[in-house]
């Protein structure tokens, strides 16, 4: 069994351009690491359909930074760990 990995979760705006990231890191069976990001999507454009599943819209992302952005602080959370996906194909 593996009791340390990190798992991440995005949600999505489009098919092909996430709004959000979710990851928790586990060390021996216990969450030591919660973080949550919104992203802008480019021209912070959303499907409305993926608005109905997570209902993150374009006035959540105003204002907040693009995927490049914020990658550093996904990187380090997940870098050299065993990495859980939820839905890994969908994402």
């Amino acid at each position: 069994m593996i009791n340390s990995f990190a798992a991440i979760d995005f949600e999505k705006a489009t098919r092909h351009h996430v709004c959000s990231v979710g990851i928790v890191t586990v060390e021996n069976g216990e969450i030591i690491d919660e973080y949550h990001a919104l992203i802008k999507p480019p021209n912070n454009e959303y499907n409305w359909h993926n608005v109905q599943v997570h209902g993150i819209t374009e006035n959540d992302t105003l204002s907040v930074p693009f995927f490049p952005e914020i990658f550093p602080e996904i990187k380090k959370r997940i870098y050299g760990k065993t990495l859980v996906a939820h839905n890994e194909s969908f994402d």
